[in-house]
């Protein structure tokens, strides 16, 4: 339900801008069409006349290519896929009068089951009419999946990852993709020197799909430990990945297992900590350990800290509305201290929430490091994009679930000051999503439903399709 024809007073900006309230019902309403309010009794659907058709082997074909009648489909070459699947994928069947089309659109559905490497097509005359030959030869049918050496993970799970199924057509292709989903499962798993080769089904002539599988030792971490670091302690750093020791045997069998690409992330969080404070030369690298038994690890992630940048200056460029003695007042970052990526990104916000609550909507602030040719030292530079400045518009509210009047008042109700010609404030829109998400009328994320949302739109831009 749209809310029309409200008033639009006199814009600062172009055009005015229309607010999309979009909220999602909590309760739909239970009464049936025709009850009265009454819950309605249970109904049993009746099968459609197309489910009827098709049930019956579907629809019959007019008479085609002179009236004549198929007296009988032969399909030839098959081996693996029974006949009876081939026919179910065909309109073209016994006692239907012949239609050289839909015999043509039956062999392109047969290829869409990829179970066939050539489909040839053949007739022919018989006394009372034609007879379809269908000579085929098969892709491989893997008749079953078996593997072999498993013992860390289980057949389940194997299945489940594989991608490969009994019945399902194989090729050196989907084997080799199969092969690197399992090798994938493995070292999720800890399973670092996993080996899995194909025993079976590459050969054309094999149906038995068969992965070998040398798991070797699962392994876990017993330590975790840094060198190289002077700024930040151990314990910090630690808190800050993912991968986890046995905290001197404490959880030698929890949350420990050396996953590689867990390491390789926390490498990369490592070097994102120290650049995000100002050492933009870190690098991070790390060294795995093992004991006799090849299964623990001391890990430990070796780095290079290098300087830390100091800023020099501190600059906003683009700005017009407001002067930079106005918007400095408001910035965290100050030359002359070391470099600290979070109050930068503070900054941008302070500036973006100023313009906010001024109209300006479509604000854009990009913080940009400058480097300077004396060793350690930076400039940051805010280059602001100001856009228009709106008032609002239309607001419009739309609701699925019970979509009646009263709940439509109702949101409108929870915008507070945002009106029809007000001035916009995004920190007020922000403070009305979350005053409609807390009134519990509508639903939310923990409900089952995505959570009340406020988007604002020029009113040139088309409407998009609510979700």
């Amino acid at each position: 339900m749209h809310i029309r024809n409200l008033s639009i007073l006199r814009s600062y900006a172009r055009i005015g801008l229309i607010l999309f309230v979009l909220a999602y019902a909590a309760e739909v309403a239970q009464a049936q069409p025709g009850g009265g309010g009454q819950p309605a009794l249970p109904a049993f659907d009746e099968p459609k006349f197309r489910d009827r058709v098709w049930e019956s082997g579907g629809p019959r074909i007019n008479a085609a290519d002179g009236g004549k009648i198929i007296v009988a489909v032969e399909i030839r070459g098959n081996r693996t896929v029974s006949e009876h699947r081939i026919l179910s994928h065909m309109q073209t069947r016994t006692d239907r009068a012949f239609d050289s089309k839909q015999l043509e659109a039956d062999i392109r559905e047969l290829w869409r089951t990829e179970l066939f490497e050539s489909i040839k097509p053949a007739t022919y005359d018989a006394d009372g009419g034609v007879v379809v030959v269908l000579e085929v030869r098969e892709r491989p049918i893997a008749t079953d999946v078996v593997f072999q050496g498993n013992r860390g993970i289980s057949n389940g799970m194997l299945e489940k990852h594989c991608g490969i199924k009994k019945g399902d057509p194989i090729n050196p292709a989907s084997l080799d993709l199969a092969r690197r989903r399992l090798i994938e499962l493995y070292l999720e798993n800890g399973f670092n020197h996993i080996d899995i080769q194909i025993g079976s089904g590459k050969k054309p002539t094999e149906r038995l799909v068969l992965f070998e599988i040398n798991e070797g030792p699962l392994e876990r971490i017993d330590k975790i430990l840094f060198e190289g670091n002077t700024f930040a302690s151990d314990e910090l750093l630690k808190v800050r990945i993912e991968s986890r020791d046995a905290r001197w045997g404490l959880t030698q069998y929890m949350a420990n297992k050396a996953v590689i690409s867990k390491i390789e992330s926390d490498k990369e969080t490592l070097a994102g900590y120290y650049r995000s404070l100002g050492f933009f030369q870190a690098r991070v690298g790390y060294r795995m350990d093992y004991d006799e038994s090849g299964k623990w690890i001391t890990l430990t992630f070796v780095i290079y800290e290098g300087i830390r940048f100091q800023v020099r200056n501190v600059a906003v460029m683009g700005n017009k509305f407001h002067n930079e003695s106005e918007l400095g007042q408001l910035l965290k970052m100050q030359g002359g201290e070391y470099f600290n990526e979070d109050k930068m990104m503070r900054d941008v916000r302070s500036i973006k929430d100023l313009y906010g609550a001024q109209g300006f909507v479509f604000v854009d602030v990009q913080p940009e490091p400058r480097y300077l040719e004396q060793p350690g030292m930076i400039d940051i530079v805010y280059r602001v994009e100001e856009g228009d400045r709106y008032r609002a518009g239309d607001i419009r509210v739309h609701i699925e679930g019970d979509s009646s009047h009263t709940k439509h008042t109702v949101a409108l109700n929870y915008l507070g000051r945002v009106r029809p010609g007000a001035m916009i404030d995004m920190r007020e829109l922000q403070r009305a999503e979350r005053r409609l998400a807390a009134s519990g009328i509508f639903a939310t994320q923990q409900t089952g439903g995505a959570p009340p949302s406020i988007e604002v739109k020029p009113p040139d831009q088309e409407e998009t399709k609510m979700r």
